[in-house]
């Protein structure tokens, strides 16, 4: 059979015609070439695109995309796209200047995606950087990456890849990391991985002088980029990994309509814009997904709270990493620009089991430096009580739970209003709270067990029993040291005298001991005399608490005002 006469790049060579066909249709072979062959050209060289018996084999994608390539076309998409980023970069810098902080409000992350369904987070963050510096670095190479897609796919092409490298990133930073992610590196990172991508995807069909651009040369290129990306702190390596998967993943299957029929170009723009509409509505439901479950990706499994002192409650790992304090309060927050989170707190009370909610209101006008307004909501478990204080623009939900001589202190915090998705992530960390026993009473305990007779350990043990609520008990222990004649006998029974001036009706605080004591008792002993004036007070026994205090009025020590206070029950002037 005749041989094709095959002319170009001054080369000439001949082949079967079914090879040249199968040539052309893996671009091997640019329709700009010329031809000789009798039943096709005659005797004379042709353009292979001129010929008609050709024109399936020049429509193929690898045929369609190779002479693309040999054309060069201007990069118009990713010259747009620079524009484009410098503008947002300005407008970024105007509401710097006007006290709005956007990469907060669009970093991709834990905080906006998943606990206030911001969807859009995934494609305002690449969009977004920290400075001037960061900008720079990264445009140059976001550039030639793009160049390089655009000369392949297209216009068209390119925005889809974009798309690609950004969910790609959108899908391991909200799962796996907790920075807000910010930076068009993203984007570099997913143009870099459809490089790569391209040149798999159409091999030798690139011509001989442009395929190391779409391999290893891109390597060479990206090794400063690569350095940086992954050893500088605060910058997010899962976010760089997902952009460059993304975009790899993107390039591999996109329907690009350069390398599509000619007579096929529409339909596949409307493939090709039901792929972008895709592509930017699955953010949206994932996001809205999420946010109604928050704890599918960030499972309550690392202990929080003040474990000494007997509160517990469980956080996310994402939280376990971002600790700190809240107007001097224990905090952990979702992440490092987070406006809110939750806080923990246990504190010795004056006057025990009274929970007052006056001054947990005046201890957050203390801590927030100005006016708030309580207001009681339902408690989230039984047993506890609850506020919200707002004020100073800050809003605050606290649950408060009193226990002997100290109070639980858990609750939420955020700056004015809280997304719900926020506050239901939150309110699912606090019903984990647990109360179990101080760590201070399980060492005296321990301590009392191996030497109970000594009478430091005993009372020691009946002190933290004491604190932790456990009265019975502990004036079980202050009896046992009653009948010593070391001075341990006199620091048990005024233990025992404050235990029952404020729980007046324990078992325990009957019998004849009181009034013994008492007379033994020095005229001075305040320890032993003014918790007795508050317990016969409580017992409506004001003739005798009058008496009491009247032995105290010639006793420097005595404050009057403590004495006035004690005896205000009785209506005493």
């Amino acid at each position: 059979m005749q041989q094709v006469e095959l002319r170009g790049d001054d080369e000439h060579s001949s082949m079967h015609p079914l090879e040249l066909e199968e040539e052309i249709r893996r671009g091997r072979v640019l329709g700009s070439a010329e031809i000789r062959y009798a039943p096709w050209t005659g005797t004379e060289f042709a353009r292979i695109e001129t010929i008609p018996a050709l024109a399936g084999a020049l429509d193929a994608p690898a045929a369609r995309a190779a002479a693309r390539l040999a054309k060069a076309p201007f990069p118009w998409a990713t010259v747009l796209l620079c524009v484009l980023l410098l503008v947002a970069f300005g407008m970024q810098l105007r509401l710097s200047l006007q006290g709005v902080d956007p990469a907060r409000v669009g970093a991709i992350g834990f905080e906006p995606t998943l606990l206030e369904a911001a969807w859009w987070s995934a494609w305002t963050a690449p969009w977004l950087h920290g400075n001037v510096l960061h900008l720079i670095s990264n445009l140059p190479i976001l550039a030639y990456s793009c160049f390089r897609v655009e000369r392949v796919l297209g216009m068209t092409g390119l925005p889809l890849v974009l798309l690609g490298a950004s969910l790609g990133a959108a899908l391991l930073i909200v799962p796996f990391s907790d920075l807000p992610v910010v930076g068009s590196s993203v984007l570099a990172y997913g143009a870099w991985g459809a490089q790569l991508g391209l040149g798999i995807r159409l091999g030798d069909a690139i011509p001989r002088g442009q395929r190391s651009a779409y391999g290893w040369r891109s390597y060479i290129l990206f090794a400063l980029f690569l350095l940086t990306g992954f050893s500088v702190p605060n910058v997010s390596v899962l976010g760089h990994v997902g952009g460059y998967l993304g975009g790899l993943a993107v390039s591999l299957w996109t329907p690009a309509e350069t390398m599509a029929p000619r007579t096929g170009r529409a339909l596949t723009r409307l493939r090709m814009l039901g792929a972008c509409l895709v592509l930017l509505a699955l953010p949206a439901g994932l996001a809205r997904w999420l946010a109604s479950s928050p704890t599918l990706l960030c499972s309550l499994d690392r202990s929080a709270g003040d474990p000494k002192e007997g509160l517990e409650l469980s956080i996310c790992w994402r939280m376990a990493n971002h600790r700190g304090t809240f107007v001097g309060l224990d905090a952990w927050q979702p992440g490092p620009s987070s406006g809110s989170g939750v806080f923990t707190a246990s504190h010795l009370l004056r006057q025990p089991d009274q929970l007052d909610p006056e001054l947990l209101q005046y201890d957050w006008e203390r801590r927030l430096r100005g006016s708030v307004t309580r207001t009681e909501v339902p408690a989230l478990q039984e047993g506890w009580r609850a506020w919200t204080f707002t004020g100073q623009g800050r809003r605050v939900f606290e649950q408060a739970r009193v226990e002997g001589t100290r109070i639980y202190r858990i609750g939420w915090y955020a700056e004015n209003t809280v997304a719900p998705p926020r506050q239901a992530f939150y309110e699912a960390v606090l019903k984990t709270v647990r109360l179990s026993e101080p760590a201070e009473l399980k060492i005296r305990r321990e301590a009392w067990s191996k030497l109970q007779d000594s009478p430091q350990r005993t009372f020691e043990y009946g002190e933290a029993l004491q604190e932790s609520g456990h009265y019975e008990e502990a004036l079980a222990l202050f009896a046992r040291l009653e009948t010593r004649e070391d001075g341990w006998e006199w620091e048990s029974t005024r233990a025992r005298f404050r235990i029952c001036s404020t729980h007046p009706r324990l078992a325990a605080c009957g019998g004849p001991w009181r009034e013994d004591w008492l007379k033994k008792a020095m005229q001075e002993d305040t320890g032993i005399r003014v918790p007795a004036i508050q317990w016969l007070v409580a017992e409506g026994r004001c003739p005798e608490a009058q008496k009491q205090a009247q032995r105290l009025e010639r006793v420097p020590e005595v404050d009057p005002d403590e004495l006035k206070q004690a005896l205000s029950a009785c209506d005493v002037p």
